[in-house]
């Protein structure tokens, strides 16, 4: 339960069941707020969002994680999202940390030779989630080279959550929202969710008392909230491609701003 006595639909382990009053924000007032407003800085910083969003299927039907093909799609989610690839350097790396542990999936980093990112070559048995997985450490890249982030003055978790708002904003959001949103079987009717692009995997830090630089699902769908209107739509079609979790955020995100009078 929140502060605010709504329910946390991430905690919630029966969403379908969970109640709210039409209307009302699908995250916490102050989450929202800083959404808004990063999402704001996102449209001074690079631009007025133009682009229709990648969707699901945006890997070509039968991907192989080579190099020669994963170097095409970093190229090809670079292009939708305007980041200069050229010199930069791709790794793909084997899962590490057998029997279960917790591992990094991926990573961007300037070295003196250039940027590199590692990308897990196992997450690419889920093409979109590679897809995604490649948005954020992007993202990353696009970031470092803003002028204004230093002005922004974020924490280390801030930034790291600003990274996934750069993905919504530069037309890979419907893919990272989805990624956020992967669940495995759990015995019976029950599902429990894997949370693919944590920030511990992303980046191989974590705060052991906080879930740092990762947006919620909740998040996720208000951030295309924000997006969405900024375009001038309201009822955008691909919303209906979004992972349910991620949708009835993005349904109720829209009811409330629609309440709210923008």
């Amino acid at each position: 339960m929140s502060s605010d006595g709504r329910t946390d639909p991430d905690r919630n382990p029966k969403p379908w069941l969970r109640q709210h009053v039409r209307g009302t924000s699908p995250v916490h007032a102050r989450d929202g707020a800083w959404i808004e407003r990063q999402l704001k800085w996102c449209e001074r910083e690079f631009g007025a969002a133009t682009e229709d969003p990648a969707l699901p299927g945006f890997v070509p039907r039968g991907f192989e994680a080579t190099q020669r093909r994963t170097e095409e799609l970093v190229r090809r989610v670079g292009a939708v999202m305007g980041a200069d690839t050229d010199g930069l350097r791709v790794r793909l790396v084997e899962p590490e940390g057998a029997h279960g542990a917790r591992r990094h999936i991926g990573e961007y980093r300037e070295e003196p030779d250039g940027p590199v990112i590692d990308l897990d070559r196992s997450v690419a048995a889920r093409p979109d989630t590679f897809a995604a997985l490649i948005a954020h450490e992007l993202a990353h890249a696009r970031l470092a080279r803003a002028a204004g982030l230093a002005a922004l003055d974020l924490s280390p978790a801030q930034e790291e959550r600003l990274t996934d708002l750069v993905t919504v904003h530069l037309g890979m959001g419907v893919l990272t929202a989805n990624a956020a949103d992967t669940y495995g079987r759990k015995g019976g009717y029950s599902v429990m969710p894997l949370g693919d692009l944590d920030d511990w995997m992303l980046t191989g830090r974590r705060d052991e008392r906080n879930r740092i630089g990762y947006l919620s699902r909740a998040e996720f769908g208000y951030a295309l909230v924000c997006w969405t209107l900024a375009r001038g739509e309201n009822h955008p079609a691909w919303a209906g491609q979004l992972v349910p979790s991620v949708r009835a955020a993005f349904t109720r995100g829209i009811e409330y701003r629609a309440a709210r009078g923008d």
